[in-house]
């Protein structure tokens, strides 16, 4: 069986533009936890990846919820 890339699957959850921002910021916390740079970055690209499926997620239950009522998202929460 073949090993899992955790680290580059968490890392998958980067794109360019944000890799540039969150490369100098993992070396900092890197430096300070002791843990490497890659850990890191993998630990930031699987949390964007949890925040975007949580998001992905309400927005369907609110598209299930207006479907079976018929009324629209709340005003505080349209976007």
């Amino acid at each position: 069986m073949t090993a899992w890339n955790v680290e580059a699957m968490g890392q998958a959850g980067l794109s360019d533009p944000i890799m540039t921002v969150a490369r100098p910021l993992a070396g900092s916390i890197a430096r300070k936890t002791g843990r490497s740079e890659d850990q890191i970055l993998s630990l930031m690209g699987a949390v964007l990846l949890a925040m975007t499926l949580y998001d992905f997620i309400r927005t369907v239950m609110d598209v299930i919820q207006a479907g079976r009522t018929g009324g629209q998202r709340p005003t505080e929460l349209a976007g």
